[in-house]
């Protein structure tokens, strides 16, 4: 059976490699290939780092009532950790990626996990106002790079350990453990932490339990009757975070290898483009910048958007723990609708583009109900505000799965790591914009829901006019090697078109 024809056509048709390149991966091509069962525990650890590092990202955004009051602090101080966070993470995540790619794996996850562990632990260690805002920044800033990994590697992990019929669902996976931490945040932070109980009473003296509230009056009030609650019930809340952090840490530290004993499938076992040729690849390829800013500007919103739902809401006298509820389950039901709609993926391949469509005219329909209601253009219900929640987050958050992987098949021979890097930089960076706003004096709140409208409405252009194309996939069914059992368990392929030929 000769591959080599059939290789090199492939390649030049699809201006992928030079022939050099070609001659160098050609020995791996032909390399038996195998899935192992102990693919599903590094799926678990990995996808335990996504969890803590978005649990710990969003944790002041569903207490943001109580937490003012605890360290005294303002809606902007809330804003600008989750801002921190993403600015630290925009700056390390494509030297992470070039580690990652040069490392591998685990030396790269296990500094991560060291780092999200280092910042939740030292948040623990004092809660009065001054020491407590500088330790949270610092943490902030060591879960952003922390986070670069888990966030940006979903692709690489599911390209490494997974066979073409699963790496769609494996990567969802990944992407639903991160939404799962954020929506763990909005039920255990609001659950742990108790609601701030206020008696009002008039009178120009201060005290240490009063806590100013702007009214008409200006000797108005507002004494805080459970402060020393509070700050019980957020110590509680942070040494929680702390030990998911430290479970993180130890888990990778005692087993999380680079890559099975053989690759998954033909194009896992071939060599990826050099980094810096492969960013300069990256930053040439039109097709994937479509795909990318169809991606980051409307999940950048929305992550952040989420967070300061707490904010948000309050015009609308909805409380931080329905708030927190609200955004639970909108983020969690997206989740769930990432993983139905990356299993069809895989079960209907090269369908990625008309699923994302799809998704986004349902993102479009929803953000605008949302804005209406929030606008109380039409008569505003908690129903009517919780369906659209949950649908913006089915329709949005869906479709971040399909996203890593169509960029990696546009991009393909460029490493998987380095193209999720790309994704959720720009991510980060309409995140940082969005957060940057609420620095504007007396900016309101509308402009929160109108950003994430426009967003949805930039977005479905951008997937319209995207050239769809599955390079990675092709070469998985054209040259296809049938792997041998591994530790546990193997997979079958679908189509041999070279035993045909042959």
């Amino acid at each position: 059976m000769e591959f080599e024809p059939l290789l090199t056509e492939y390649l030049e048709l699809e201006n992928m490699s030079s022939d050099e390149d070609v001659e160098e991966r050609l020995p791996i091509v032909v390399a038996e290939t195998a899935v192992y069962g102990r693919r599903w525990y590094v799926l678990v650890v990995f996808c335990l780092g996504s969890v803590s590092q978005a649990f710990v990202w969003n944790t002041f955004g569903p207490i943001a009532e109580s937490a003012e009051i605890v360290f005294n602090w303002s809606d902007i101080d809330i804003g600008m950790f989750g801002n921190y966070g993403n600015i630290a993470y925009m700056v390390a995540v494509l030297p992470m990626c070039y580690f990652m790619d040069v490392k591998g794996l685990r030396v790269s996850l296990l500094m991560c996990s060291f780092l999200i562990m280092a910042g939740t632990v030292g948040r623990c260690v004092s809660l009065e106002p001054v020491p407590a805002s500088w330790l949270a920044n610092i943490c902030a800033v060591l879960n952003g790079v922390g986070g670069t990994v888990p966030f940006a590697g979903s692709a690489a992990v599911s390209s490494i350990w997974f066979p073409s019929d699963q790496r769609a669902t494996a990567t969802a996976i990944v992407s639903f453990c991160n939404y799962v931490g954020f929506a763990l945040s909005f039920i255990l932070g609001p659950h742990v932490v108790s609601s701030p109980q206020y008696s009002n009473f008039n009178s120009t003296s201060n005290t240490t339990n009063t806590f100013w509230v702007s009214e008409n009056d200006n000797s108005t009030h507002k004494e805080v009757t459970n402060r020393s609650t509070l700050e019980i019930d957020i110590r509680h809340y942070l040494y929680i975070q702390a030990s998911v952090g430290v479970l993180f840490f130890v888990l990778v530290l005692i087993y999380f290898p680079d890559k099975p004993p053989k690759p998954p499938s033909s194009s896992a076992s071939l060599k990826r483009t050099d980094y810096l040729k492969g960013l300069s690849q990256l930053v040439c390829n039109g097709s994937v910048w479509l795909i990318v800013l169809a991606c980051a500007v409307p999940t950048g919103v929305l992550q952040v958007w989420q967070s300061l739902l707490v904010v948000n809401l309050k015009p609308l006298s909805i409380s931080q723990n329905t708030a927190g509820y609200m955004g639970f389950w909108q983020t969690l039901s997206g989740c769930f609708a990432g993983l139905v709609i990356a299993r069809f993926s895989d079960m209907f391949m090269k369908r990625m583009k008309l699923f994302l469509i799809s998704l986004f005219i349902g993102a479009v329909a929803s953000s605008a109900w949302f804005f209406v209601l929030w606008k109380q253009y039409i008569p505003l219900n908690l129903i009517s505000m919780y369906t659209a929640c949950i649908l913006i987050g089915i329709f949005i958050n869906g479709g971040i799965p399909l996203f890593f992987e169509i960029a990696c098949e546009a991009s393909y021979p460029v490493a998987e790591g380095v193209t999720g890097g790309l994704l959720t930089l720009l991510n980060n960076i309409v995140g940082i914009c969005f957060l940057c706003v609420l620095l504007i004096p007396n900016i309101g709140r509308t402009w929160m829901n109108e950003a994430l409208l426009g967003s949805t409405v930039v977005a479905l252009p951008l997937l319209i006019i995207y050239p769809e194309r599955y390079r990675r996939t092709d070469l998985d069914i054209t040259i296809d090697v049938s792997p041998s059992k591994g530790d546990l368990q193997t997979s079958e392929k679908d189509v041999d078109i070279i035993q045909d030929n042959s």
